[in-house]
């Protein structure tokens, strides 16, 4: 197997152990694949483990073990008790992809905070999520930002290419 397991656990022994008082997100995934990803592997398998760590990072957040802000990860010592009106609920397939696809635009592109393609990337995420029935307060919370930039988000939509430029 060219990707190890991860387990939530393990994710969440690891934050409070090494990284007591929070990580970035890229570094931890840095960290998970010098130790999970053989170097014979072939393929995305950097790619496998990112989809697999924010998996089970969405997971350790809805049950109240971290917290996600801004890409920053921050263990809780003891699971804190969330409110209905913060709690997430389960992702489902498409909005599991589209919360990928939005962390990982974040963390490829730490130094532009407000690049195009995360703005869409994080717009297609709310716009999906509040469509399903999703809080402006869970889908800002899933993906670690403030309910005020979330809300800033949707109201402004990503250009999208018009038909015509493609003649």
């Amino acid at each position: 197997m060219a990707v190890g397991r991860l387990s939530g656990q393990w994710v969440w022994e690891i934050l409070r152990t090494n990284y007591p008082e929070g990580v970035v997100r890229r570094a931890l995934l840095n960290d998970f694949a010098s130790i999970l990803v053989s170097p014979k592997s072939r393929g995305p398998a950097k790619a496998r483990l990112a989809k697999r760590l924010y998996a089970k990072l969405a997971l350790l957040q809805r049950r109240g073990f971290i917290l996600q802000e801004d890409g920053i990860i921050r263990p809780l010592e003891v699971a804190k008790k969330i409110s209905k009106a913060e709690a997430m609920p389960i992702l489902g397939p498409v909005l599991r992809k589209k919360l990928f696809l939005a962390m990982l635009a974040e963390d490829r592109n730490p130094q532009q905070p407000n690049a195009a393609h995360l703005h869409a990337t994080r717009w297609d995420f709310l716009a999906a999520a509040t469509e399903t029935g999703w809080t402006i307060l869970q889908a800002s919370a899933a993906l670690g930002i403030p309910k005020t930039k979330a809300m800033e988000i949707l109201e402004r939509p990503p250009r999208r290419p018009s038909p015509s430029a493609d003649r």
